[in-house]
């Protein structure tokens, strides 16, 4: 674990462990913890709960690959900024044979996102798309058509089956309020 004792603004890491000095001895420091690696990155510090987050104390602080957090030592706590916005990932992906698409989320969240779903297909039966599977660290979506069919006169859909070859779009968001 690297002791990171500078007043310099931005502190690159990029292993799995990193420290801060204690935050009651470097009063009104600021840094910008960035993580520069492939893999999350957990930030520790002098006490049982040195991080303050979004006004809770905390044991450690965890930045994901590739994102930076502002902190600041009030004197007792290294006191987390919050950020100006929510992780989001967007991806598509085609339907298998089963009309399933998985989606795998790297990194991962820290808990399972919110995901909206949209359907791109030149199918012009009755479709639809539902998520069946919802992790931090992937999403399944299954893709469905119902075949329509006249019956004396009166339209009426059959069994649904698995649609193959549809462009599933999916965007998921970091849970929580505010910013």
């Amino acid at each position: 674990m690297s002791l990171h004792d500078t007043d310099a603004l931005i502190v690159e890491a990029a292993t799995a462990a990193e420290s801060l000095p204690d935050p009651t001895t470097v009063l009104g420091r600021t840094h910008d913890l960035t993580n520069t690696g492939t893999a999350a990155v957990t930030w520790s510090s002098v006490g049982a709960t040195p991080f303050s987050v979004d006004g809770t104390p905390t044991a450690s602080l965890v930045i994901p690959a590739g994102r930076a957090r502002r902190v600041q030592s009030d004197g007792t706590r290294w006191v987390v900024a919050p950020t100006a916005a929510r992780r989001v990932y967007a991806a598509k992906g085609v339907s298998n044979a089963s009309g399933d698409v998985v989606f795998a989320f790297s990194p991962a969240f820290s808990v399972a996102p919110v995901v909206s779903v949209g359907l791109e297909t030149s199918n012009t039966n009755a479709t639809e798309a539902r998520v069946t599977a919802l992790s931090a660290s992937s999403c399944t979506v299954n893709v469905r058509q119902s075949p329509g069919v006249v019956i004396l006169g009166i339209s009426v859909l059959q069994v649904p089956q698995p649609l193959v070859g549809a462009t599933v779009h999916l965007i998921a968001v970091e849970a929580g309020q505010g910013v």
